[in-house]
């Protein structure tokens, strides 16, 4: 009888269906929670999916009444996990609780609310100065952050509600704007200037187990998106590493995998947030590309207590260059994708919309619309070689 994962929530793309695709590889029969009707229509865009139940898992009982159901048909659950942001906590609550799992919940709670990380967290070398806010959002006493200042809602993610404030005029903007979304608090942190490196790391028994340094590339416009990504072993900077580690201790990190987005701020580094999983998008591609390591499938073996080989099979340098639209409209076309293909050291070309699809200039990074990922024999030839081969690539827009 074969042994299933329960998967609760997943995208059309990216880390999400790669992790499907690490516990097929890993042996296991897999399972997808959804409650987006459609992906049941688009079985196909799906093939490593066993089978597939439309949920709600917004509610937390009626995901339970599906593992019911699945357990009375006789059907053996290793584990239960989720890739995305609004699903992680309660996947891991769920896998303890039904799989014997031992994954760290209080971290990951810690994670998915800034305000909790940073009191969790304060007084930390690594840690910026930060003033949380309460209805009705004074900030009379915020005296000892100096402007700019970074205003953000603390369960945003993907860059959504984050907002660079450069005065006292723009922070009573700010508030008034993220109030519209009626949230129970917000948050002001010191701003952190200097050029940011993501980590992602797994972690078993305490210790992280896998370490990968990615540099990013942000173009701030009205928000932080990252547009570029870079992934090579020349971007490991003395101290971050053990830096990190000190991080994951300090939060009582025992099982589980999340990535951490650092700056080198006059020669320190300093924590600009913590997510409790790995990052979506091209990420594990990217990892997988550059050392033939995947991330979501070291996750997996922790939350089946298997045993790992987190070794780099091999070092190459790769940079993936994602793509954004200038202004709003309504895609008609997009051309020059086979053109990108074809160019030398390109190993993956991905366009995200439909036609038809609104698209607009990015105010969070679920507007990034697609991206090209490139292998070089240096970190300058790879990033060349993908920013030169996405600029082939047009989406021609008809305006609203």
């Amino acid at each position: 009888m074969s042994n299933y994962i329960i998967y609760i929530g997943a995208n059309r793309s990216g880390s999400t269906l790669d992790g499907i695709e690490a516990g097929k590889k890993l042996g296991y029969s897999t399972i997808l929670l959804t409650n987006i009707r459609k992906y049941l229509r688009e079985r196909e865009l799906f093939p490593e999916v066993d089978e597939m139940f439309e949920v709600d898992i917004e509610r937390e009982e009626e995901i339970r009444k599906q593992i019911h159901s699945l357990r009375q048909k006789g059907k053996k659950i290793a584990c239960i996990i989720s890739f995305l942001d609004d699903y992680v906590y309660l996947a891991a609550k769920l896998s303890n609780e039904y799989c014997g799992t031992d994954l760290s919940l209080q971290p990951i709670a810690d994670c998915l609310d800034k305000t909790e990380l940073r009191s969790k967290l304060k007084g930390k070398a690594y840690s910026p100065i930060f003033f949380p806010l309460s209805p009705p959002f004074s900030y009379e006493h915020m005296s000892d952050i100096p402007y700019p200042v970074v205003l953000k809602s603390p369960v945003s993610n993907g860059s959504k509600d984050v907002l660079l404030i450069q005065d006292e005029e723009e922070l009573q903007r700010g508030i008034a704007r993220l109030s519209r979304r009626n949230p129970p608090s917000l948050l002001v942190e010191e701003y952190l200037d200097g050029p940011q490196y993501l980590i992602e790391t797994v972690i078993k028994d305490g210790t992280p187990i896998v370490e990968v340094v990615v540099k990013q590339e942000i173009d701030f416009q009205k928000r932080f998106i990252v547009t570029g990504y870079s992934v090579s072993t020349t971007h490991h900077h003395p101290g971050l590493l053990k830096e990190v580690r000190g991080i994951i201790s300090d939060l009582g990190f025992e099982n589980g995998s999340c990535h951490l987005e650092m700056r080198l701020v006059q020669n320190k580094w300093r924590l600009v947030e913590i997510n409790p999983r790995v990052s979506g998008g091209s990420m594990n591609k990217m990892i997988a590309a550059a050392y033939g390591l995947s991330i979501v499938e070291e996750t997996l073996r922790v939350y089946l207590k298997k045993n790992h080989e987190p070794r780099f099979k091999w070092e190459k340098h790769v940079y993936t260059s994602y793509m954004t639209v200038n202004k709003m409209g309504s895609l008609l076309r997009v051309t020059g994708v086979d053109e990108a293909e074809v160019q030398e050291g390109i190993i993956d070309v991905h366009v995200k919309p439909n036609i038809g699809k609104i698209l607009r200039p990015p105010t969070s990074m679920a507007h990034r619309y697609g991206y090209v990922m490139a292998v070089g024999k240096s970190v300058q030839e790879s990033e060349i070689r993908a920013k030169n081969a996405a600029n082939l690539i047009k989406f021609y827009i008809e305006s609203t």
